[in-house]
């Protein structure tokens, strides 16, 4: 009978210490992403790859795909809240899903350089539950050339 209920409080002990669990998952109709931004005690850390993209040269209308990597260092679900570009041209994507201690994601952006020339510096600024800092600059930089015309 000991056994047996020792082997009850150990399977519980697993079952509880699940780190691919979100405990922020709930039944009230809350999104996780918002209970997690509230809870400020239990923030987590972000590292990154690196946060400096250089593209290299362009022609002017032409458009660059860049991934930006991270990983979640800390001990509670990162969640990226949103990420915010200077201008127009740059559009970004971002997991909506959490990303758990341990696992890594990445942040995709698109320069499109329409009818823009010469260097270009652009920033994101990436918005999550992290602590020091809550707020990542990413950095994308490059050439634009002019377009030669065809004849």
């Amino acid at each position: 009978m000991k056994g047996l209920i020792f082997f009850y409080c150990l399977c519980s002990v697993l079952i509880a210490c699940d780190k691919n669990k979100n405990p922020y998952e709930n039944k009230l109709g809350i999104e996780p992403s918002v209970i997690a931004e509230m809870d400020t005690a239990h923030y987590t850390f972000i590292q990154w790859k690196d946060t400096l993209s250089n593209f290299g040269t362009i022609e002017s209308g032409d458009s660059v795909h860049l991934k930006f990597e991270f990983k979640n260092v800390g001990k509670t679900p990162l969640f990226i809240l949103d990420t915010r570009t200077t201008c127009g041209c740059t559009v970004t994507g971002f997991p909506k899903d959490p990303v758990m201690p341990g696992k890594s994601a990445f942040i995709i952006s698109t320069f499109k350089s329409g009818t823009q020339t010469g260097a270009i510096n652009k920033k994101i600024t990436v918005v999550a539950n992290t602590k020091n800092p809550k707020y990542s600059s990413l950095t994308i930089r490059g050439t634009v050339k002019a377009a030669e015309k065809k004849r």
